[in-house]
């Protein structure tokens, strides 16, 4: 915590502002000490910085994991401006991160939450044991490096599990460098996931197709037909189906109109 003074709150909180750079709506700060006096006047602030919520986190995490009957040492640290609560722990390790990592992920949204209710501002903040995190997110590369492959051969858009918002930035990362692919973060809360879906290459004629699209199975090339290309030709090709069938297959009784428009056809051959 760094500390201004002046004669009084609002120009100890100007000098803040002028020394730090950070305006006076975003300025976090504790009144230290304020004498409103007719012939003295004085007034201290206190203006919290990182440093400040790198530790209020942490003792703010050990008391948590102190009620839930856990232990663990805590290293904070702030690396790329992300507080880091890195914890190690022999006998609770597999309890504190949960079935999936569960329990980790409602730790960090725990602490993050007590952090921003005392600061007022939200600091990105990560939590980790015995280095849990580091082996999952190697895991998450290859999976997504994996998927991607598969998603350039067939087009289908791929869309993971639900994963922590830290996760889901290892996948934008680890696939934003590939011209042919495009990451999406879709859905909200617990249920907010990454889709992998495949970028068309300009002037080539390739479809981006969903899982829905290929749900029916594939006509084989030899059964594929080609329509005639007018009404005329569809008259002519119905016709000459109806020509082709045996006589034994058209006894079945017609209409008026049917046995009109029979007896009114004559064959080429016939006509004069």
């Amino acid at each position: 915590m760094k500390e201004f003074e002046a004669k009084t709150v609002d120009e100890a909180v100007k000098k803040a502002v002028a020394e730090l750079g950070i305006e006076a709506d975003k300025l976090r700060y504790d009144v230290l000490a304020e004498q409103k006096g007719l012939f003295k006047k004085y007034a201290k602030i206190g203006v919290y910085e990182k440093d400040d919520a790198l530790a209020y986190s942490a003792k703010y995490l050990a008391s948590v994991l102190e009620a839930m009957g856990l232990k663990a040492d805590i290293n904070p640290n702030v690396v790329d401006d992300i507080i880091h609560l890195d914890m190690v722990s022999e006998a609770d390790a597999s309890r504190i991160i949960g079935r999936g990592g569960e329990t980790l992920a409602a730790l960090n949204e725990v602490v993050r939450d007590a952090v921003y209710n005392k600061f007022g501002e939200h600091y990105r903040l990560l939590l980790n044991i015995n280095g849990y995190k580091d082996q999952k997110y190697e895991k998450l590369k290859s999976m997504a490096q994996r998927i991607a492959q598969t998603v350039k051969k067939t087009h289908i858009t791929a869309e993971l599990e639900p994963m922590t918002s830290d996760e889901r930035r290892i996948i934008h990362n680890i696939l934003n460098d590939d011209p042919k692919i495009r990451t999406v973060s879709v859905g909200g809360g617990s249920t907010r996931h990454v889709t992998i879906q495949y970028v068309e290459t300009p002037g080539a004629n390739n479809e981006v197709k969903t899982s829905a699209d290929v749900a029916e199975k594939a006509v084989p090339e030899e059964e594929k037909t080609e329509e005639p290309a007018s009404a005329l030709d569809q008259a002519f090709a119905q016709k000459e189906e109806e020509l082709s069938k045996p006589e034994e297959e058209e006894k079945k009784e017609l209409t008026p109109e049917e046995q009109a428009e029979k007896d009114a056809f004559i064959p080429e051959d016939k006509a004069e």
